[in-house]
């Protein structure tokens, strides 16, 4: 399994244990808060599926599922999703913090009042080709 991110200082990772018993490795990132930008942008080399989205939980999950010589499940989760453009699969996953000049459309898009703006992230996810966005509170990765 490649991933390429740094867990270097974070503190919020922790071992957790699933109800069917499977440990998964926890990596809490809230991108807008402060000294967390450095941990963007993430990089896997596997594919992904969008896995579920729950509406009334704003809640988003994109899944890696072993096979093809690689072990372990990898799940994405954001949370507190306000909008969205993906696609359904990705062949490999980025994501990384738009930039300011490219938040503007989405802001419009996703109609993020001015007095909540701080509270919201948003960011690029693609597989290196086509881009597309999530808006959200916070982002964890779950690793098995």
């Amino acid at each position: 399994m490649q991933i390429h991110f740094n867990l270097e200082g974070i503190e919020d990772a922790k071992d957790a244990r699933s109800m069917d018993g499977v440990i998964w490795r926890v990596i809490v990132l809230q991108p807008q808060a402060t000294g967390r930008e450095g941990q963007l942008p993430l990089h896997f080399k596997r594919p992904f599926r969008l896995w579920s989205y729950e509406v009334s939980h704003r809640r988003l999950v994109l899944r890696a599922r072993p096979g093809g010589g690689i072990d372990g499940t990898v799940e994405v989760e954001f949370l507190d999703v306000l909008g969205m453009k993906l696609k359904s699969q990705y062949a490999e996953l980025q994501i990384c913090r738009a930039s300011d000049t490219a938040t503007t459309g989405i802001d419009e898009f996703v109609g993020i009042p001015d007095r909540h703006r701080s509270k919201y992230t948003t960011l690029l996810v693609s597989d290196g080709s086509d881009d597309g966005f999530v808006v959200c509170g916070s982002l964890r990765v779950h690793e098995n």
